[in-house]
């Protein structure tokens, strides 16, 4: 436990598992709202809006909704594995035409942006979407760049400054990303509006059934919790989170494979056995692959996607290890320091599948592993993301060997989340 500042904020970071169950899992609601930068929401999206940032009862309503919606999809109506799947098999038909010198975080992105939009507004990223998926990739890029530049930040705690250089450069960048996306899923929002059924009780994506939701709550006590600058932020960062973390994970999975030569013949080894080569790989199919999961588990712990965890900050006064705490005060579990703790994960900077198999080959599940955050801010998100992982990285390697020319660089490039640097694959067909 201890304090660093950003700028003029002070901020408590929280690093060993046991407090952060204490404190964060145990009694939640003390650190249920959120911290920000500066005024920086108020900049991005006009307010504290959409499910990361929003707090007290919109924040409640508005993530029961989101979860609600995509619990639906994934376990009442299987929406989420369908979608997937339709991504899983022109991502594999793709690999093979190319088969070689393949950009795989281009690849992965474009399947990943397609499973969410097609989550959201019923259609994928094919030829005729494909300049709207560059501009909303590019421009989330840019946004997660930005964002983490350390001159940026001063300039976000400090207002002042952002009219002088070098901040008003960087803030020019902020506002040209941030435009590009509203504008984008704006207009996706005001056509799916045009041809919304109210009518019919089942939806066929989450903003039909957001907007359905919105109509139910009219002239009710909730009605202020739905307008559109909430619904715009709420389908940015579903886009958002979901889009940077799954096809950053998945492209450091194969990086990670590629530099652990071990791996791979694992992999092809429990993929024959278990399902062979006649079908592809199923959600149901996950707890029969230990061995992948924890192939996928062990990317997740050791590419810690978000090596700053979103922050808390307390609504009531508390006290943490003897030390008052007032409210007000922001919190940051440091799931960084859980994740590359030595004492739970031996050796932690060094990818280790294997960590994650029992002796008896079942996949071993730790308590301190928690990729998906904790509490009440937990990823609402972590469920498409599980079934995202598990079906690309097990279809991919079921169908393919996979190499690459020049052994891809393990050293990661800062950002709100961290990403690998490019690098190129050969894909090479199993079974014929």
């Amino acid at each position: 436990m201890h304090t660093y500042w950003l700028g003029t904020q002070s901020i408590i970071a929280l690093t060993d598992y046991d407090l952060i169950k204490k404190h964060i899992i145990n009694d939640g609601e003390k650190y249920v709202n959120r911290s920000g930068i500066g005024d920086l929401m108020q900049e991005y999206l006009g307010g504290d809006f959409g499910i990361v940032s929003s707090m007290g009862d919109l924040w409640r309503e508005q993530r029961r909704l989101t979860v609600h919606i995509l619990r639906d999809f994934g376990m009442g109506r299987n929406v989420m594995e369908e979608r997937v799947m339709i991504e899983v098999d022109f991502l594999l038909e793709r690999l093979q035409s190319l088969k070689s010198g393949i950009a795989m975080q281009n690849e992965f992105d474009v399947a990943v942006g397609s499973v969410i939009n097609n989550i959201l507004f019923s259609y994928r990223f094919d030829e005729a979407h494909m300049d709207e998926f560059i501009l909303m990739k590019t421009s989330l890029r840019d946004l997660v760049k930005v964002v983490m530049n350390p001159t940026f930040l001063i300039a976000a705690m400090q207002p002042k400054l952002r009219g002088l250089p070098p901040f008003k450069g960087l803030f020019q960048k902020f506002y040209s990303a941030r435009d590009a996306l509203l504008t984008g899923i704006r207009g996706q929002i005001a056509e799916k509006r045009k041809v919304v059924n109210y009518d019919s009780e089942e939806s066929d994506d989450f903003v039909e059934a957001y907007l359905k939701e919105w109509e139910r709550k009219k002239g009710t006590d909730q009605e202020a919790f739905y307008f559109d600058q909430q619904l715009v932020a709420v389908v940015l960062d579903v886009w958002g989170a979901g889009m940077e973390t799954t096809s950053n994970t998945l492209t450091w999975a194969v990086c990670y494979i590629l530099n652990t030569p071990h791996v791979q013949p694992k992999m092809h080894e429990e993929l024959d056995r278990v399902i062979g080569c006649e079908r592809k790989v199923e959600w149901a199919d996950r707890n029969a692959l230990p061995y992948m999961n924890a192939v996928i588990s062990e990317t997740q712990r050791l590419a810690n996607l978000l090596p700053n965890n979103l922050g808390r900050v307390t609504t009531a006064d508390t006290v943490i290890e003897g030390y008052r705490i007032p409210a007000g005060q922001a919190i940051s579990p440091q799931i960084s320091c859980v994740l590359y703790n030595d004492e739970i994960f031996p050796e932690p900077y060094s990818f280790k599948p294997e960590r994650f198999i029992n002796s008896d080959g079942s996949y071993k599940r730790y308590e301190e592993f928690i990729p998906f955050s904790v509490g009440k801010r937990a990823c609402p998100g972590e469920g498409l993301a599980r079934i995202e992982l598990f079906l690309f990285l097990a279809n991919v390697f079921q169908r393919f060997k996979v190499s690459s020319d020049q052994k891809p660089s393990m050293e990661k490039i800062a950002g709100s989340v961290v990403t690998a640097h490019p690098y190129n694959c050969n894909m090479e067909v199993r079974h014929n």
